[in-house]
């Protein structure tokens, strides 16, 4: 991911942050273990067990606006469900052909 998105994600974050919103953004300096390696990565972090729900985003998704109200009753009225996975709609489509062509 380039440069400018990465300061637009910081400052997207930084916003909500300094509402009291629980944001935070992390960016693992490698590849390794692709997906499962940068959720493994991810948990690893002392704040994660501060939290009730957590939502990783990729990089290159966008998630609609109303995300958690739509996601989170599905864990509060099913306690035997430890995941939701939603359907996303690619954010940088434009950026690269694989993105264009998947989006629609």
């Amino acid at each position: 991911m380039g440069k400018k998105y990465q300061e637009l994600i910081s400052k997207e974050c930084a916003k909500w942050a300094s509402k009291d919103i629980n944001i935070k953004y992390e960016r693992r300096d490698n590849r390794n273990g692709y997906k499962a390696g940068a959720l493994k990565h991810g948990m690893r972090h002392s704040y994660v067990k501060q939290c009730k729900y957590l939502v990783i985003f990729d990089a290159d998704f966008q998630p609609e606006p109303d995300y958690l109200q739509r996601t989170i009753p599905f864990l509060l009225h099913n306690p035997e469900l430890a995941l939701v996975q939603a359907r996303w709609k690619f954010g940088m489509y434009t950026y690269m052909t694989i993105t264009t062509t998947t989006n629609f």
